[in-house]
Parts: structure tokens; sequence; C-alpha cells
């Protein structure tokens, strides 16, 4: 028997766990105990409604402690969990179920009218039908699928099975050293394949708690749960990061972290400073997509070098090759390639034949990367991220962390605009830690050019810069570049 909750629970009761606190839910705590049985219950309660084995079942809730009911009641019964963001827009959720095609969905009474296919509320989730058993599956049977972020086209589902979470357990888990001891937070959601990793399968695998807060939460109140609930195992996104840091108790707050893990886009140089300057070794920086299931690279917690992904997790390895798809030497940079077990890749419709990456054979992601003799990885971006100016190419990346090194921007993004005369020039905006007025805003403006110009290239150097009061970014916290780009163009003709 190899279902993945089935070992789950085996391993609570195994090893003692029943009574621990596995959720801190707002006031409530719940045990162990109480994960496994609100998941038989949801099991009864999709069992009666005649879904099983590999029918897919869409989970539109909010983080908390329904989710963890429904998602592992899905796959006690053989079910396929889909995950949705539960904030999204009614027409992206319409459009999130149209490529889900599921034989039902978890979500608020209020949201019922959003879906064609039958609902099953929260407090469904609680009935007295009968529990039925573990569905007998393999290790190679899909059990949830998790949506692409769309930043380069519609959303596509990423299917992945029930031995995956263990394989991403000893990979990304073990390197973030989760243990019986720890409490975690982590702003990604579960929706997300990273945050369901953080939240549920490494804690759950290790006898670890974790809180769980249904809105998604700013800085300081963040900050505040951090410090409340005593959490030692913190995960988010670099751009929250930078918000963080401008609160005046991020740093006592974040030095009492015993591990800071920070994914989902490059990390800039400065503020992995400003980071370490408060934590030190024990910030992990760590790559992944949606198609490997979480991360892949970690800079640390043995080998760490800064500036850097750090090296590939065992059991997946590693590649940078050029256009034709030949490995390129030490230091040049390529196209990112990874081979390994979990790889499931994007399908259109929910429908669609679940497809895996073959053996040995290698997925290609999209960024641009470059892997030094050591076998340390730096990520430059997406590569269609690449802006060309003067006929080369640039990498947005190193001008951003210029003008993040300057202690008046939160957050920085260049693109490039093209003017009239058919010239084509960067652009950069960024976002202030505080409002200044014309007077300074352009004597500032004036003072990050001249940083860029001293340390740049001039085909780097933007022709201006726009101050705005936020980027446009995805639920994930990507920014939108094809977005920026757009503003950029409109700037252009104003």
């Amino acid at each position: 028997m190899t279902n993945f909750v089935k070992r789950l629970a085996d391993t609570a009761l195994s090893r003692g766990w029943l009574e621990r606190p596995a959720y801190h839910v707002e006031d409530s705590v719940y045990r162990f105990e109480d994960v496994y049985t609100g998941a038989a219950r949801a099991a009864a309660a999709f069992a009666a409604r005649g879904l099983g084995r590999g029918d897919r079942i869409l989970i539109a809730l909010p983080d908390g402690i329904e989710f963890v009911w429904a998602f592992l009641g899905a796959l006690r019964t053989g079910a396929v969990a889909v995950p949705v963001n539960s904030m999204f827009h009614p027409q992206e959720m319409r459009r999130a179920a149209l490529i889900a095609e599921p034989a039902a969905v978890v979500a608020d009474a209020a949201f019922a009218d959003r879906f064609t296919a039958p609902v099953v509320t929260a407090d469904n989730l609680y009935g007295d039908a009968v529990v039925p058993p573990y569905a007998a599956v393999s290790p190679d049977t899909p059990a949830f699928a998790a949506f692409t972020s769309g930043t380069t086209g519609a959303p596509k589902l990423c299917f992945h099975t029930h031995g995956d979470p263990d394989v991403l357990a000893r990979a990304a888990g073990r390197a973030v050293g989760v243990g019986a001891g720890d409490v975690s937070y982590s702003i990604p959601r579960m929706n997300f394949a990273y945050g369901l990793g953080n939240s549920l399968f490494f804690p759950l695998l290790t006898g670890g708690a974790t809180v769980l807060t249904p809105r998604r939460l700013g800085p300081g109140d963040a900050l505040a749960v951090l410090e409340k609930y005593g959490v030692s195992v913190f995960y988010s996104q670099p751009t929250f990061f930078a918000h963080m840091l401008g609160h005046p108790d991020a740093r006592r707050v974040l030095g009492g972290l015993r591990t800071a893990v920070v994914a989902g886009e490059v990390l800039p140089e400065s503020l992995e400073r400003q980071l370490r300057s408060v934590l030190g070794p024990r910030l992990l920086n760590v790559y992944g997509t949606t198609e490997i299931g979480h991360a892949v690279l970690a800079n640390g917690p043995r080998a760490v070098r800064e500036f850097t992904l750090g090296t590939v997790l065992e059991p997946y390895r590693l590649r940078i090759v050029d256009e034709a798809g030949e490995p390129v030497p030490a230091g040049v940079e390529g196209r990112l390639e990874v081979s390994g077990p979990t790889i499931g890749l994007p399908v259109p419709r929910g429908g669609d034949t679940p497809a895996r990456l073959a053996p040995g054979a290698w997925f290609t992601t999209s960024d641009a990367a470059a892997m030094d003799a050591n076998g340390f990885v730096r990520v430059h971006g997406r590569l269609d991220d690449v802006e060309i100016v003067a006929g080369i190419n640039v990498h947005p990346a190193e001008i951003e962390d210029r003008l993040m090194a300057h202690p008046a921007v939160e957050e920085a993004a260049v693109c490039t605009v093209r003017r009239s005369t058919g010239a084509t020039v960067l652009r950069a905006y960024a976002v202030l830690r505080h409002t200044v007025d014309d007077t300074a805003g352009q004597a500032l403006r004036e003072e990050l050019l001249g940083a860029c110009r001293s340390s740049l290239t001039w085909y780097k150097v933007p022709e201006d810069i726009t101050f705005v009061a936020g980027l446009p970014r995805n639920p994930t916290g990507k920014l939108l570049r094809r977005t920026l780009r757009a503003l950029a163009a409109e700037d252009a003709v104003r």
C-alpha cells in the first residue's frame, strides 16, 4: 500500500506524534490525530458523492485546516487534488475550473455560481458517511496537480504522484532541515507547489507544526505571526522580505529564526546582503519550478556561496546548455536544464493524460544560468526577460540590483521601450520606501542614474526612472514583465 495519506498517518502513529500540534490556525490548535480524522471524514464525504480514483477535485479554499482535510481526503480516495487560488477574480476562477475539468469542487458556498461542477462546501466535509478504505495506488499514481503561474501564457497543469512528496522531502525538505521541533510558516499559499511542500508535505512527514493564516498578511502582521507562534522556519519571496526589512521590528524578529527560506524569483545581491547581515548562514536561497514540485537547488546548508543558488539537490541532475542543446563550459551562460524523478510536464487540460519526464531525459526550463567549476549555479532570470539594447542582450536583474542597493528603493524593475525615433532604450520603475516631493524625487532620480553610470556599461544605464506605488506581480509574487513592458510602451507615447 503506497497511498501517501496512509504513509503519513502510519508514520504519525508509529512515532508517537498523534497528540502533537500539527497546525495552528488563528486561535485553534489541531493535532496530528485531528488532521487524519478530518481527512477520513473528507474522504467519506467525497466517496458518498461517488468521487474516487482518478477524479479531479478542485480545492478552492484559503490556507486553513479545511484545505488540509480536503487535500488529504482526496488523496485518500485515490482522487487527484487540484488546489487553486481561492482569491482569484471570478473570471480567473472560471478559467481555472475550465482548465482543471473537475468532477467536483470544494469551495465556500458563496462561490458556487462560479463552477459548473458540483460544489462541496467546507461544512459538508464533516459528514457522518462511512469512511472508505485507503485507495490502493502505486507510487506512480497521480495524486495532485498544480497550476503553472501563467507568466508566459495560459496556466497549465503539472501532475504529481503519490511517490513525489517523499522525493521532494528528501531533497528540498532535507536542505531546509525541518524537524519535529520546528514551527513553520509560509507566505506562499498551499495552492502553489512551493507552498504545498512548505506547509503540508515537509511538516507532516517530519512531525513539525505549521502556522496557517487564511488571509494573506502584510509584512507587519507576518512578523507578528512569527513572534506569536515562535516560528523557526519561515518561507517567502524576495519581494516580501524586502517589504519586511522596512519594518522597525524586522531585524529583531527575523534574527530569531532558525532558517529563512527565499525562493520564487532571483534574489537581488543588495537584498541578499541585507538579509545575510541579519541571518548569516541561516538564509537559505532555493530554486525550483512547478514542474519539479519544489526546490532542486539550494545555497546551503552545508556549502554556501553568496549570490548563487547553491548546488543541485540529490536525486536531481542539472546542466547548462547552449541554443543547440549542448552543455557549455563552466562559467558560461546558457539555458538551465534539470533531470529527475518528480518532473510533471505541463498539460493544457485536466482531462489530458498526465505527462512525466522520461527517466534520464532533461527538462528545459526558461531560465538563463551559469554554473562554476564547483557546481554552484547563478540564475540570471527568465530567458524571455532578457532585453535587447543596441543589439546586445541585457539582464534586467543586474540593473535592478544596482537600483535596489540604494536605501530609498524597496523594489525596482527595468524593461525596454521603443522611442518614436525607433531607438530602443531602458526604462526603470522604482517603488520607494517613503514618498518624496518633486524636488527630492528629481534629486533621487539623478542619484540613482549616477550610481548606474558609475558601475554599469553605458547600454545598461536606464534613460529614465519612474517612481510608482507598486509593480505588477502575479499571485506568487513574480514580476509580470509583459505588463511592465505594456506600461512602458504607453508611457512612451504620452
